[in-house]
């Protein structure tokens, strides 16, 4: 069963992010995230709305898909929680990953 669930509108995806982006689950949305690129997608938001741990596997992950999409499809982050906002401030990659509140 998967920890992130996939909302599809044409050429646009949606991904729900878990409550806790962590190592442990950083393979699976990699799996994801490729077959969202090779699948030609334009857009791609995450959906961070219920996530509020976010460890340097899963920032990684964050930073490789931002650099993935940048070129072809337009790429943020939505709903991020103070929690991790905070961390992506601190660490000044809120604009570079397009980090969004509500």
């Amino acid at each position: 069963m998967s920890r992130f669930s996939l909302d599809r509108q044409g050429a646009k995806v949606t991904v729900k992010m878990c409550a806790e982006f962590t190592a442990s689950v950083v393979s699976e949305l990699r799996d994801l995230l490729c077959a969202i690129h090779e699948d030609g997608v334009q857009e791609l938001t995450l959906d961070f709305a219920d996530t509020t741990v976010l460890d340097a596997a899963g920032l990684s992950l964050l930073l490789a898909a931002r650099n993935t999409f940048q070129a072809e499809q337009a790429f943020k982050l939505a709903d991020v929680q103070p929690p991790v906002l905070s961390l992506l401030e601190t660490l000044r990659l809120d604009r570079r990953l397009n980090a969004q509140t509500r």
